[in-house]
């Protein structure tokens, strides 16, 4: 999701996501990815859906320098090569 999201950020802006339950996981996953893209994870915060018991994180990243031109890659490849 970062390599969508993050080359459409200003430097210094503010990308937020919402994540499912195995949101530590995929943050320990993409913490190369975050660096590469440009971004610093700032904060992420664990709630629960309003009238649900399904649990959700927010996921705050600051772009802190540009993201190389080469991103985003097309459409599959982040999948097939992280």
């Amino acid at each position: 999701l970062s390599e969508y999201c993050l080359p459409l950020v200003k430097k210094d802006g503010y990308f937020v996501a919402l994540k499912g339950p195995k949101a530590e996981d995929e943050l320990d996953e993409g913490k190369k990815a975050l660096a590469v893209l440009g971004g610093k994870l700032i904060k992420d915060e664990e709630l629960t859906l309003p009238g649900t018991t399904e649990e959700r994180t927010l996921v705050l990243v600051k772009k802190v320098k540009e993201t190389p031109k080469k991103y985003p890659r097309q459409a599959g490849t982040p999948r097939r090569k992280p």
